[in-house]
């Protein structure tokens, strides 16, 4: 006949964090590729990821979450800076001084940048003063 140890029952271990984290990095990329704001998640992903380390929660998942993220994050910050430095050049008013020079200016510097027109109040859809 086997004996049952007295004592505690073995504590189990929790892994709520980390597995939090690592849903949150792997929604970190599919939202940054989708809408853009996989940024945000990849902060919120970050920060519950080195809680998660620190409480020993899940440290294994944590890490992982922590990893996606920061990817997510770095690739966020590479894709503004590169957008910005695209853009930043066809907003000087005095080298392109009318909106269709701008426009002209995106089209050629950004690749997926398609102007549109905008009807002006008192132009051809706009109200009539007759």
């Amino acid at each position: 006949m086997a004996y049952q140890p007295v004592g505690y029952p073995p504590q189990q271990q929790r892994r709520g964090l980390g597995i939090t984290a690592l849903v949150l990095g792997i929604a970190a990329i599919i939202t940054l590729l989708l809408c853009g704001l996989g940024a945000v998640v990849a902060v919120v992903g970050i920060i519950i990821g080195i809680i998660a380390v620190v409480q020993n929660n899940g440290r294994g998942l944590a890490v992982t979450g922590l990893a996606l993220s920061g990817v997510t994050l770095l690739a966020a910050i590479g894709a503004g800076v590169w957008f910005f430095t695209r853009v930043a050049p066809c907003t000087d008013e005095s080298r392109y001084p009318t909106k269709a020079e701008r426009d002209h200016c995106l089209e050629n510097r950004v690749p997926f940048f398609k102007a549109t027109s905008t009807p002006l109040p008192g132009g051809p859809a706009g109200p009539s003063n007759h």
